[in-house]
């Protein structure tokens, strides 16, 4: 499949006039919960052959979006996601550190650049983990393996922002997202259970008295987020517009 996906990112950049500078894999096979029915989901970082496009007043062109059903792919071009590297974006965040690498980043397009804001990604992750819990699974079967799925995004969200407000940084990994957090053996033994489960589609092996001890520590974790007010220190946006010429050669 690697080579398949290798060949569909070079028609890309035949097809768009783009040099594809890193791609990599992102969501559930990134993270290392997924089953026989899951997508590709393909990101990467481009930057134009026709330097011109970028010396224009009215805004271009900066995305790529291709879904066939089997590969979903999404592009950014490279002033975007140096423009989202200094929000401390944490899609772009989780295409960089991904261990599933097509194209890697051989030019170093953020080397020496800050490092994510902790804050801002853990407001991220609680926000997407309060917001599917809250839509997708209150009240619902929870031994559907659509619900299941979902089940495991809250928990991946929820083990990355309790991380974080221990300032350390989320990996992608979920089996060393679960390490990380040092949970008790009986809910990380239920957690890692639902996940074997749902890789192999057998869903209606997991107890539900396992299901229930998750979804109320899923509860209590989102109930127990503090938000504390922050405020984010500020960039030199001009380290960013020196990596940006940089990198499309007007340097």
């Amino acid at each position: 499949m690697r080579e398949q996906i290798l060949e569909k990112l070079n028609e890309i950049e035949k097809t768009q006039n783009i040099e594809i500078l890193l791609a990599v894999e992102t969501g559930s096979r990134a993270w290392g919960h997924y089953n026989k029915n899951s997508d590709y989901d393909v990101r990467f970082i481009y930057r134009q052959n026709d330097i011109s496009k970028y010396l224009v007043l009215d805004k271009f062109e900066d995305v790529y979006e291709a879904d066939d059903g089997l590969f979903d792919f999404v592009g950014w071009d490279v002033k975007k996601a140096l423009h989202l590297h200094f929000k401390s974006n944490p899609n772009l965040r989780e295409w960089i550190i991904s261990p599933v690498k097509y194209v890697p980043d051989e030019i170093g397009m953020f080397r020496d650049l800050p490092d994510f804001n902790p804050e801002i990604l853990k407001h991220h992750y609680y926000g997407l983990a309060f917001k599917t819990n809250k839509k997708y699974i209150e009240g619902n079967d929870l031994n559907d393996v659509k619900i299941v799925k979902k089940t495991l995004y809250v928990i991946r969200c929820t083990l990355a922002w309790k991380l974080l407000d221990k300032r350390i940084l989320p990996p992608m990994n979920f089996a060393e997202l679960i390490r990380l957090n040092d949970l008790e053996d009986d809910l990380e033994s239920a957690i890692l259970t639902l996940r074997g489960a749902y890789s192999n589609l057998t869903i209606e092996d997991v107890e539900y008295e396992d299901l229930t001890m998750i979804h109320d520590w899923i509860g209590e974790s989102i109930d127990g987020f503090t938000k504390n007010k922050f405020k984010a220190p500020k960039r030199d946006i001009e380290k960013y517009n020196e990596r940006f010429r940089e990198i499309i050669g007007l340097k």
